[in-house]
């Protein structure tokens, strides 16, 4: 199954809406606008509690009436009254899609204090996790059904392809009374104790970035999961007379995700994305919430961003003002920048209530979306440079450059050297006898066509330079060279073992190893280290062997990737790395590169060969410690 039958497969439309929708032309920002049900209290009393908006699926419209102005009809890309799944089905499975074709996408999610937002985008607490009770089912947010198909198809796009990596990671900020914070940080925040405020910058290649923000690598949507209910812990929330738990700052969260290919080929492109998904928080009336002290605070420092987004939306909107609009006056409207005008795919859903009590608010909010829809973006596909791979092409590139002006210039001495010695010959022709002109003859022709042999040989060694790895399978592994900081009491040691049985097999690729505390310390007893080795042909690509007992006289190459390791000691987590060496050549040790965390990312490849398997080779390969990892932490 083809990577394109996958994401049929998952993220096919299957409401009524969404099979009726229409593609947005180019890359304008898709909006659409839900409309939330009557509750009662806050949506007023007595004749304020008049429903005075009223949301019109079928035809995508939503119509307001006060009662003293003329109604009005507001037109949108999709208009939503009450289903969860169907908002997802229109809008996150295309943004899934599209991400998964290389594109940056974007949704948030606008309206007035109450009106929906986190419902909407997160559903009600506990909604997502796994559970059989409908209602649950039912209240899941575009949030927690995207990631259940984000990883569906992961899974299913690496059990099709095994030449394909995908890497998935995961950050979440907020932004609060002007500072933006890491909601998922490495150390475990102390109750009480606020995360620290983080700078944002700008990357040479353009990029806005958060300084110091903290990545996680995800496996799985359970881990995702897991990671948004530790961040919800730790957003500012509160009790206003509007919400019951009203979002005191802006959230984001991104999904970072990375396709690459081990072996390239024209018709595989590595490419990376970013989904990135924004709460924002609720515009507010002090008069209706009635927030004082900190609240009220908050609420102003929340308008105002709110109003420099707005503005923000006119500058890039096809219809809006001339004026310049400083988007560093604002830290949302600088995080956002790339959403409106630059590299995504955006969607806008707003939310609004419906009564005539929030009247004001529910038709700025229509207005909003309004503007939003005239924004164009410039969305492109985000490809990957393979930068390691294209420094050592070049390098080599300027080696065997060098090395055939090199033998350019034995050629020309060669050439001088023929032209001595067929005027010799010719010499040697008028004078010696002809027994002796022949033997002459036949002597230089000798030493030519060694001259000849000797440039052919150094030539063919230009175009086949490759690594073998000598195969001494009767010596025994020694003590592990350690380190000078390794014996150390600040260190954390951990060590694993593993056959090459099963690869050769093709029985198992991935490998999490536990990782056996040699350091004498009281913590890390739950390390592991995640690793996948597989073999692949002479090109380097990935194939499916047979066992070891056919495999006598032929040539075996394999690939030894060390991804990342889980759940470091934090007191040992400065500085961590991995190096493993081999029962038959323990003098050869391999370390990937320092990291840090208590779940460091490795991301190490390392290509063996062995140019002939002997009978000793083969028996060695089944034996139970071919292969000796240690991951050391200081």
């Amino acid at each position: 199954m083809s990577n394109e039958r996958v994401i049929a497969k998952w993220l096919t439309k299957d409401t009524e809406k969404g099979k009726k929708a229409k593609p947005v032309g180019g890359d304008r920002v898709t909006v659409g606008v839900r409309v939330r049900p009557m509750l009662g209290t806050p949506d007023g009393e007595g004749a304020m509690a008049k429903e005075a908006v009223a949301g019109q699926s079928g035809c995508n419209t939503v119509a307001i009436n006060d009662g003293k102005t003329k109604k009005k009809e507001y037109p949108y890309d999709y208009v939503f009254t009450n289903n969860q799944y169907e908002i997802y089905d229109c809008i996150g499975k295309d943004m899934l899609r599209e991400s998964f074709n290389g594109y940056n996408v974007c949704l948030f999610a606008y309206g007035q204090t109450g009106s929906g937002k986190t419902y909407t985008v997160q559903g009600l607490p506990g909604a997502g996790l796994p559970s059989d009770r409908k209602l649950e089912i039912e209240n899941e947010g575009i949030l927690p059904r995207l990631i259940k198909d984000l990883f569906n198809v992961v899974e299913e796009m690496l059990e099709d392809d095994s030449n394909l990596n995908i890497k998935v990671t995961m950050s979440l900020v907020e932004v609060y009374n002007e500072k933006v914070r890491d909601l998922l940080p490495q150390s475990v925040l102390q109750k009480g104790q606020e995360p620290p405020s983080l700078d944002i910058i700008q990357t040479p290649d353009k990029k806005i970035e958060v300084l110091g923000l903290t990545k996680h690598t995800v496996l799985s949507a359970e881990r995702v999961r897991q990671l948004l209910s530790q961040a919800n812990k730790n957003r500012q929330v509160a009790e206003t007379k509007m919400n019951e738990c009203s979002s005191r700052s802006h959230t984001i969260i991104q999904l970072y995700l990375v396709q690459q290919y081990e072996t390239p080929a024209l018709h595989n492109k590595d490419c990376e994305s970013c989904i990135t998904i924004v709460d924002l928080a609720g515009s507010e009336r002090q008069s209706k919430t009635e927030a004082q002290g900190s609240a009220f605070n908050e609420a102003k420092h929340i308008n105002k961003s709110l109003l420099q987004l707005g503005m923000a939306l006119n500058s890039f909107s096809s219809k809006g003002q001339t004026q310049h609009v400083p988007l560093r006056d604002s830290k949302l409207t600088r995080l956002l920048s790339e959403s409106f005008g630059g590299n995504s795919k955006t969607w806008m859903l707003a939310t609004v209530a419906p009564s005539l009590y929030n009247w004001s608010e529910s038709v700025s909010t229509l207005n909003y979306a309004s503007n939003a829809k005239f924004i164009t973006n410039h969305a492109k596909q985000n490809r990957l440079e393979r930068a390691m791979e294209m420094k050592d092409l070049k390098e080599r590139n300027k080696h065997l450059e060098e090395q055939l002006d090199l033998m350019k210039k034995k050629t020309e001495m060669l050439k001088t050297q023929i032209a001595s010695l067929q005027k010799e010959n010719d010499t040697l022709a008028g004078t010696a006898q002809p027994l002796d002109s022949a033997r002459l003859i036949k002597e230089e022709r000798t030493k030519l066509l060694s001259l000849k042999n000797q440039l052919s040989t150094e030539l063919d060694m230009l175009h086949n330079e490759e690594e073998i790895v000598s195969a001494r399978p009767e010596k025994a592994l020694t003590a592990w060279p350690a380190d000078s900081h390794e014996t150390a009491n600040n260190t954390f040691i951990g060590r694993a073992k593993v056959s090459l049985k099963n690869i050769i097999e093709q029985s198992s690729k991935f490998f999490e190893l536990p990782l056996s505390n040699e350091s004498g310390i009281n913590k890390g007893d739950n390390a592991t280290l995640m690793i996948k080795i597989y073999p692949v042909d002479a090109k380097g690509a990935p194939v499916t062997s047979a066992p070891p007992s056919t495999l006598l006289g032929q040539r075996v190459d394999f690939v030894v990737h060390i991804i990342s390791a889980a759940n470091i000691p934090e007191d040992y987590s400065r500085k961590v790395y991995c190096k493993y060496v081999y029962k038959w050549a323990e003098k050869d040790t391999y370390k990937t590169n320092d990291s840090i965390g208590i779940n460091p990312e490795f991301d190490f490849r390392k290509r063996f060969a062995f140019s002939k398997m002997n009978v000793g080779l083969v028996e060695y390969f089944r034996s139970d410690n071919v292969i000796t990892f240690e991951v050391i932490g200081v």
